[in-house]
């Protein structure tokens, strides 16, 4: 991680499981490392068997993609024992995604929701050719039409 950027290992902030398979990439898990580092969160016993899994079952590369919290001058935080709003709104928001793009995403927490939540056009939609309405509004939220 550090040789990517100097102290990452020991920032905070929210990463990215996936497995590359050619030119496919698969997202299978994303994760938060608020109130310890990136190495500790990461490489923990829990998140090894997660990882463990999803290398077992499926084939390609795996990659760790990680989105540190910076300050305002682009340092690197540190974790910290209080909870951070910006760091848990985007990994809610990048479980969201992911589960877009993968239904098997290992991530339980925060998927309860998500998994069941329809907007068409947007979230979950139905298998239907999309109405003019459903058009327009992927149009204004700046999704592929």
């Amino acid at each position: 991680m550090d040789e990517a950027k100097d102290g990452l290992s020991r920032a905070c902030g929210c990463y990215v499981f996936a497995m590359k398979n050619g030119s496919n990439l698969k997202p299978w898990y994303v994760g938060k490392a608020e109130r310890q580092p990136f190495y500790k969160e990461c490489f923990s016993p829990a998140k090894r068997l997660i990882f463990n899994e999803v290398l077992i079952e499926r084939n390609g590369t795996p990659l760790l993609f990680f989105l540190p919290r910076v300050t305002p001058k682009r340092k690197l935080c540190k974790p910290t024992v209080w909870k951070l709003a910006d760091i848990e709104f985007l990994e809610t928001m990048l479980i969201g995604i992911a589960l877009e793009q993968n239904a098997d995403l290992a991530n339980i927490q925060k998927t309860k929701m998500l998994r069941e939540m329809c907007v068409p056009g947007v979230i979950n939609s139905p298998q239907a050719a999309p109405t003019l309405p459903v058009r327009d509004l992927r149009n204004a939220l700046g999704l592929s039409v």
